[in-house]
């Protein structure tokens, strides 16, 4: 009998390099524990972004967020799903919504065993308005969470 420690995993994505990296960790984890590997991307929508006031010139109609979905899930294929063992079960959920609330809500609706995240995603003006997601899923959610930090290169020596 195979352990039952991780049976449903989850990955969370913002397509950043630290992500990619943390999908190296979520997949290898998953494989070797035979759990799902639920693959997890939030589209950000501002009007649930924390900062209300702040104006975005574009409208949110059917056609842009099916477009953006479209583009999410394609992203998704060819990013993570084509470099899964042949057979490993995965799922792909495409959220929308403020991501650290999304991700909190969809560990504990699904009864996520772990979540896999990279530590880093959102740099520059981005993260002093949200924060890191990371931190706010960490302090949240009701399972475990892994977060991943980005490898550094190796510094040249002098």
């Amino acid at each position: 009998m195979g352990s039952t420690l991780y049976r449903h995993i989850a990955y969370c994505t913002d397509f950043s390099e630290n992500a990619d990296q943390a999908f190296v960790v979520a997949k290898d984890l998953a494989w070797r524990y035979g759990a799902v590997l639920h693959i997890v991307h939030v589209m950000v929508t501002f009007a649930t972004a924390p900062i209300r006031e702040m104006y975005v010139p574009l409208e949110m109609d059917a056609h842009f967020v099916e477009k953006a979905t479209e583009a999410a899930r394609s992203a998704i294929l060819e990013r993570y799903v084509s470099r899964l063992k042949e057979k490993q079960p995965y799922e792909i959920h495409l959220l929308s919504g403020y991501p650290a609330t999304e991700i909190v809500s969809f560990a504990e609706k699904n009864q996520m065993d772990l979540l896999v995240t990279g530590s880093h995603g959102l740099t520059g003006l981005a993260h002093v308005l949200f924060g890191s997601t990371a931190d706010r899923v960490v302090r949240k959610a009701p399972c475990s969470v892994l977060t991943v930090r980005l490898k550094q290169a190796p510094a040249e020596e002098a």
